[in-house]
């Protein structure tokens, strides 16, 4: 499922800061982050803090993250019954300060997220993202090879939230359908999908 040229590995705990700022850049301009977090200049500091706390303290603990060997992207994946976000108290704590007047938008959003999360065995991807200036060229999907080949040889679907058309569009081509589109309440809408494991 990966393209020769592009080498796919699991990254450390070492590399939390680079792969935090290169998914800060790569989703920069999502619309639920942007939501979640309004105003580009208050958005540029924090977006970086946010996905760092949710490596640190989400992924690495449970999951693993898949990324190229120069980190130009990473795909953040959790196994089976590992996808409800829990965090230890310090790192609850720097949510409360890194949303602010806006800690209400973001539970909200959680919420219907974990309310609307499939419910059989499966792996979730949290996030799959690429540098912006390395966008386009196929490493999404070399970053999502090695947890879809993981799902077939387990007999497992995958899941994500697409939080765009355009995202939700790859899905569809790595087999990816989709459960129906959700709104977050007074928010911007985004599509769960599923992916069955391939037949033996």
């Amino acid at each position: 499922m990966t393209p020769p040229a592009t080498s796919v590995r699991e990254a450390g705990v070492g590399e939390l800061e680079q792969l935090s700022a290169t998914l800060a850049d790569a989703f920069a301009t999502d619309p639920i982050l942007s939501w979640l977090i309004p105003g580009q200049r208050r958005r540029d500091a924090r977006l970086g803090k946010l996905l760092e706390l949710e490596l640190e303290h989400y992924v690495f603990p449970t999951g693993r993250v898949l990324t190229t060997d120069d980190l130009r992207g990473a795909n953040l994946e959790l196994p089976p019954g590992k996808w409800t976000m829990t965090m230890p108290l310090p790192a609850a704590i720097s949510f409360v300060r890194l949303f602010g007047m806006h800690l209400p938008r973001a539970a909200r959003t959680q919420r219907l997220f974990e309310r609307c999360h499939l419910q059989e065995s499966h792996y979730y991807v949290r996030y799959v993202g690429v540098a912006t200036r390395f966008q386009g060229q196929g490493l999404g999907t070399a970053l999502l090879g090695p947890t879809l080949d993981r799902c077939d040889r387990e007999g497992l679907p995958a899941y994500l939230e697409a939080s765009s058309k355009r995202s939700a569009a790859l899905y569809e081509r790595l087999g990816f359908a989709h459960l129906g589109e959700l709104r977050i309440p007074d928010g911007p809408p985004f599509w769960p999908m599923r992916r069955p494991p391939a037949s033996p």
